[in-house]
Parts: C-alpha cells; sequence; structure tokens
C-alpha cells in the first residue's frame, strides 16, 4: 500500500489549521486560568460579604406542637405580627359548627433557640376572633352552609382573608375579611371579601402570536421566530430548527403529533422572548392540550416543559424562569422536580433584604398544597424544594410550616420550625451600619456582582464555545 504524497496547497491548510487549534488552545487555557482567578477572587468576596452581614441558611431548628380543642384535619396558618392564627375543618355531624372548631390564635415567642406557642382563648381581648360581627358572620355561614369548610388564609395588601368552599365548584367561595393595620392589629370587616382574593397573574409575561407574515415557504415549510428559532408541526412531527433552511426538515428536536396531515397553518403557536429564553406554547391541529417548550439562544438546546403551562415568572437579574416544576437558567441549566406540582400556580414571591435569597410560593386551590422554592442568586439554584399545607414566615425570618398526614383528625398537630432569611425590611433595618466600604456598597449590590461572576466562571467551564456565549 503506497500513500500518496501531498500538494503544497493542502500542506498549507494542514499548517494553518494546525496553528488555528493551537491558538485556540492557548486562549482557552488563558480564559479558563482567568475565569478560575475571578471565582477564587469572588468566593472571598462573598466570604467577606457574609461575614459582615450575616449569612442566614435555610434549615430546619426545631419542632412544636399545637393542640386544639377538638380532633380536626389542619388546613392552613398564617401570621400577624408575634400571634399565628391557626385554620382547620372537624367533621362530626348533628352539632352547629363553632369558632373553635375552625380556628385558634396562638402567641408566638422565641427567646434564642427557645420558641413557644401560646394559645390565646377566644373571650379574651386580645383575641380579634371574639369581635360580635365576625362571630354573627361566622355562625351565619355554617348556618346557611352546613358542608361549608375553611379552604385557605391569605394576606393581601391590608387584608386578612379566611376563605370557605361553600359548594361543590372550587369558585363557590364566601370570604370574609378583617383589616390588618402597620402594626398588625386585627379590625373584623365583612363577609364580603371576595373582591379582595384576586389571585396573581400566573404568568409574569404576555404571549405572543405567531402572524402569517411569519411563515416560511420552500420544501419544507416552517413558522420564523424572531427569525432566531424555527417551528413547524407538518410531515408527522412538530420539528424545531435553528436554522431558516427549508431544504431540510431536520431540526434539533423532534416528536410526533397526532394528525400527520396538518398545513403549517394549522396549528397554533405562541411565544414569549424573555432575554436569551424563547418559551413556546404550541397546540398541533386537532389535539385537545398544549405544548411547551424553552430554547435557549446561547446553548442553541431546547427542552419540553408542560408545566410551564400553569404558572411560569421570570427570576431575578435576568437569571432565567421558575414554574412549579422546576427552573431554567440562562446559562443552559434545566432542573426539574420530583414532586407532583399538578394543577400550582404562583401564590406569592418573597424577596430576602440581603438580595440573595428570593422565596416562590406555588398553591394547589383544589387540595391547599403549598409548594415553596427558595432561590439563591448566588449559587443559581432552589434550595430545599418543600411541599406544605401551610407556612407562615415571622418578622425575624422564622418559618413555621406543617403538612397534613391525610384525612386523619387529630388533636395535635406537629410544626417544624425553620430558619431563613426572609426577614422583614423593618427588622433587616435595625442591623447596624459601620460605614465600611462594603456597608456603604450594600449587601444586594455585592449579591449581583459575585452571582455574575461565579455565572462567567460556570459558562468559560461548562458550556461549548459558541459565539453568542462569548459574547
Amino acid at each position: 500500500m503506497t500513500t500518496e504524497p501531498i500538494g503544497q496547497e493542502e500542506a498549507e491548510a494542514q499548517e494553518d489549521a494546525g496553528l488555528q487549534t493551537s491558538n485556540y488552545e492557548v486562549i482557552r487555557k488563558r480564559l479558563v486560568d482567568q475565569g478560575r482567578d475571578l471565582a477564587a477572587r469572588a468566593e472571598a468576596l462573598n466570604e467577606k460579604r457574609q461575614g459582615f452581614f450575616g449569612a442566614i441558611s435555610l434549615e430546619v431548628v426545631g419542632n412544636q406542637t399545637i393542640t386544639t380543642e377538638n380532633n380536626c384535619i389542619p388546613q392552613d396558618i398564617i401570621n400577624l405580627g408575634d400571634c399565628l392564627l391557626f385554620g382547620y375543618n372537624v367533621h362530626r355531624k348533628m352539632s352547629q359548627t363553632q369558632i373553635p372548631d375552625v380556628f385558634s390564635l396562638h402567641r408566638f415567642s422565641k427567646d434564642g433557640d427557645d420558641i413557644q406557642l401560646r394559645h390565646v382563648p377566644q373571650d379574651t381581648g386580645e383575641n380579634f376572633l371574639s369581635q360580635p360581627q365576625f362571630v354573627e358572620d361566622f355562625e351565619k355561614l355554617y348556618f346557611s352552609f352546613q358542608d361549608a369548610f375553611l379552604r385557605q388564609l391569605r394576606r393581601t395588601e391590608g387584608r386578612l382573608l379566611a376563605i370557605f368552599q361553600t359548594g361543590s365548584k372550587l369558585g363557590d367561595t364566601s370570604v370574609l375579611r378583617w383589616a390588618v393595620d402597620s402594626h398588625d392589629e386585627v379590625t373584623y370587616i365583612d363577609n364580603a371579601g371576595g373582591k379582595d382574593n384576586e389571585r396573581m397573574a400566573t404568568h409574569d409575561f404576555e404571549w405572543q402570536s405567531t402572524r402569517r407574515e411569519d411563515m416560511i415557504t420552500g420544501r419544507h415549510p416552517h413558522i420564523s421566530i424572531k427569525n432566531k428559532v424555527f417551528v413547524e408541526t407538518i410531515g408527522g412531527d412538530l420539528t424545531i430548527k435553528i436554522e431558516d433552511n427549508t431544504e431540510d426538515g431536520a431540526g434539533i428536536y423532534s416528536e410526533e403529533v397526532e394528525d400527520k396531515n396538518q398545513a403549517l397553518g394549522d396549528a397554533t403557536i405562541l411565544y414569549a422572548e424573555i432575554n436569551s429564553l424563547i418559551v413556546l406554547k404550541i397546540k398541533p391541529y386537532r389535539e385537545p392540550s398544549w405544548r411547551y417548550f424553552v430554547f435557549n439562544t446561547l446553548t442553541k438546546t431546547v427542552a419540553r416543559i408542560d408545566s410551564i403551562g400553569q404558572s411560569c415568572v421570570e427570576l431575578p437579574e435576568e437569571h432565567g424562569i421558575i414554574f412549579p416544576g422546576g427552573y431554567v437558567l440562562e446559562s443552559g441549566e434545566v432542573k426539574t422536580f420530583v414532586h407532583d406540582t399538578l394543577g400550582m400556580q404562583i401564590e406569592e414571591v418573597r424577596r430576602s433584604p440581603n438580595g440573595e435569597d428570593v422565596l416562590y410560593v406555588f398553591y394547589r386551590p383544589d387540595g391547599g398544597q403549598y409548594l415553596l422554592l427558595s432561590y439563591n442568586l448566588i449559587r443559581k439554584e432552589v434550595m430545599n424544594p418543600l411541599m406544605c399545607h401551610g407556612y407562615s414566615v415571622f418578622d425575624d425570618g422564622t418559618m413555621i410550616v406543617f403538612s397534613a398526614s391525610g384525612e386523619q383528625q387529630t388533636r395535635h398537630h406537629a410544626m417544624q420550625i425553620w430558619n431563613t432569611p426572609y426577614l422583614s425590611d423593618d427588622y433587616a433595618a435595625q442591623i447596624p451600619s459601620d460605614g465600611s466600604l462594603l456597608s456603604k456598597i450594600g449587601n444586594a449590590a455585592l449579591v449581583r456582582g459575585i452571582s455574575d461572576a461565579l455565572t462567567i466562571r460556570k459558562m468559560i467551564n461548562n458550556q461549548q464555545p459558541t459565539t453568542e456565549i462569548y459574547t
């Protein structure tokens, strides 16, 4: 076997390719070294920040038991200042439901690691459950709807709401409401709180419709989304492409559709552009359900995530999006949870004063469960996803949660005590400042800078080289 000599042009081409590869490796190594140095400096600054401002981790620190007057099934808890209102349902026949069958009030106190929940009797002046108009409306509610039961306790701006289900449909409700002033003093208003019971929008972005002018014809036609990603549901499958190429039907993602003979305009395709992410909402022709996808314009990857359809909101500082089933980061990471999140919608977003953590609360109206997702901006991850039936956060960041154990009625109800970084703004404002450089910069600004630096290091190490990523 003989080897033919290569020509001069081919030899020069091979030499140029070798030089280019060598140059890339030199530049790549230099970038990795600089990323390593950047990360070391950022971690050192973060340690100084935590030492100066304090670092509060999300962790269980104890347990408490609340004992109710009757056997009951716990439903929800909520705090008002240093008081904890506990709501539950007693199922017994042939008797008129009384306030102690549904509510009990407890005074919260904390001395170091010692936490107490002291019952506040209903017939005392410090218990707002004894206000005469509330007692009258409560008794009228259970007289008119003998199958009524407490569904949820909610705090809105200046209001406390007790939501009762009065019929077979989820929307059959009656809402009792109290006014809550800036000192957490509670005064009963009336039984017409339905207009105060507005929920957050399930999505904090608007879906955009594709138009006829977005259709690009050819042998393999498709629909252009902002000229950044291309979608079609013809030829028997749903295909997502990254090239405006109608000569080839291949793409970076494909899955079957039910109707094999649909035309380009038969599917309904919506989208939302969220920084570097494009969220797609697609219903192929004659299919009953929507399909949801996330396309990352930096990494050129696609993930199907149908729980986005239930609820989805943006993460802070353009980090990505979060939904009941997980989150997607602009850096390319996709994280999903094993919890049953069907039917859950965003209920509350709570930011810590230090700017490092954000608590996303999702709620399932028909079951009464909450999912607590605490997102850390520096680590860019959710810590300890927590499923529960009720939660309450006090001014010093102490959080009480409980999980009901099925339909078993009991008088003794175990509560978990958590330390969290979710202090109230007033409580955090009492923390002294020493006038140092770190103090002048501020905790929140330091968190943003450290988070960005660590993200750059992560992208250098983990991503495939693309123009968008290096830009």
